[in-house]
């Protein structure tokens, strides 16, 4: 009988490590998922209310829209940043300044809004705009390490799930940021001060949680700080199943944020309030965590990473196919229940796209092609999302199905989605590690 082959000590390392079950891990965990949806309330604060902030500080509407948009900038930058910080320092330390970086942007916008607003408008955007831009460099360091946290803390059969739960928090946290905004801003701008006081609260008590109770998982140690990522990137950019994976997630990113973006006025073309467009927006994200959620689940339980992918790729296209036959004007009910069915279809996919990934690549670090999926996907958001506006208003009338913008969404589905998931046939890398040194242990 043939001996095993020892795995390599990088292997071993982080084997032992997505072992560990300690107590205190699902501690961590609500720190994490905490974190993730503070953050992303920060990023998307004023995008219920364009008109009125702009009217609250005497600036042109247009430069409202840039606050979002200047997170999409600096992500990048901050993406190295995290990177750097988890090969040098390990999780707590990228989470620790995480929350310094959120605690100090939050309190400058508040301050902005207190102190400078009164003085002049402008100027009290512009230290509006800066505190934005410091608490948006905390986002790629959340958002960019949900497989280095789940692979930490939690054992195999857990870490999918936990995977699912990292990741979604931040794109929840979009939506309940949008939707606290506009309940708690009027037309007139009214209760901004409240929105922004509150959130610098929250970013100080949690900034305390975090710094005193977050820790690095036993027997966790930095990789080495001496590699270099960019090189790592490349190669994995160079990987065709990787490359596959790639494509997937930036198309499925794209088409759900620019749903969610523009469902206000893919509502209102149909004849339906802000309202209706609100709640099927909060039906869409109730949907999403559940479908996520569920994902997580089976895939620890089975580790059917290639079935599961594609299973969830061809259920977010029908899905699609559904949401958008239903998109017609009088048929609220019907829209409700497919936009409900469309989120959880869609985000299942998520935690499937982001194990398949770490399975495949590994054993290069998770930060590594959870950085580039979640980098590619913001730059493209930058452009997609204006380019399915432009096609949104050639349509007269709701985009239902058989129009402009529906039929747009069903290429980009079919051919960005569902095509590369049947081609994917990426090898379980990680798996395959981990059961050669339970033979060899055994």
């Amino acid at each position: 009988m043939m001996r095993p082959t020892e795995p390599s000590p990088s292997v071993l390392s982080r084997s032992s490590r997505s072992g560990v079950l300690d107590s205190r891990r699902w501690h961590m965990l609500s720190i994490y998922m905490i974190l993730g949806i503070l953050n992303q309330t920060l990023w998307l604060s004023f995008a219920a209310t364009p008109a009125a902030t702009a009217s609250r500080f005497d600036v042109d509407e247009r430069f409202v829209a840039y606050l979002a948009v200047l997170c999409n900038a600096v992500y990048v930058p901050g993406s190295w940043l995290c990177t750097w910080l988890l090969r040098s320092h390990g999780l707590a330390k990228v989470m620790h300044v995480a929350c310094w970086l959120q605690l100090f942007g939050s309190f400058l916008r508040w301050l902005a809004d207190l102190l400078l607003r009164p003085i002049s408008g402008p100027l009290g955007f512009l230290g509006l705009f800066c505190g934005q831009g410091v608490a948006a460099v905390a986002s790629p360091l959340i958002m960019n390490t949900p497989a280095v946290f789940a692979d930490a803390w939690f054992g195999k059969r857990e870490r999918e799930g936990v995977l699912a739960a990292g990741a979604l928090s931040p794109i929840f946290g979009q939506g309940l940021g949008s939707a606290l905004a506009g309940f708690i801003v009027g037309p007139d701008a009214q209760g901004t001060e409240t929105l922004l006081a509150g959130q610098a609260l929250l970013s100080l008590i949690l900034a305390l949680w975090t710094i005193n109770q977050f820790m690095d998982a036993p027997g966790a140690v930095p990789s080495d700080g001496n590699s270099s990522t960019l090189r790592e990137a490349l190669q994995l950019l160079c990987r065709p199943h990787f490359f596959l994976i790639l494509v997937i997630f930036n198309c499925g990113m794209a088409l759900a944020a620019s749903t969610l973006t523009l469902f206000g006025d893919i509502a209102s073309n149909c004849g339906y309030t802000s309202t209706d467009a609100g709640f099927a927006s909060g039906l869409f994200m109730i949907g999403g965590v559940s479908g996520s959620l569920g994902t997580g689940y089976v895939l620890g339980a089975t580790r059917a990473y290639q079935t599961i992918l594609r299973c969830s790729i061809f259920t977010a296209v029908l899905g699609g196919c559904l949401f958008l036959v239903m998109l017609r004007p009088a048929n609220l009910l019907g829209l409700l229940i497919t936009v409900t069915f469309f989120g959880a279809f869609m985000m299942s996919s998520l935690p499937a796209l982001l194990s398949n990934a770490v399975e495949e690549t590994f054993p290069t670090p998770p930060e590594i092609s959870t950085t580039l999926l979640f980098n590619s996907a913001i730059l493209l958001q930058v452009f997609f999302t204006p380019l399915a506006q432009f096609i949104l208003n050639q349509d007269e009338g709701c985009s239902s199905w058989g129009s402009k913008y529906s039929s747009f969404n069903m290429y980009i589905g079919c051919f960005g989605c569902l095509l590369p998931a049947l081609l994917y046939c990426g090898k379980n890398n990680r798996m395959l590690a981990e059961n050669q040194e339970s033979t060899f242990s055994s």
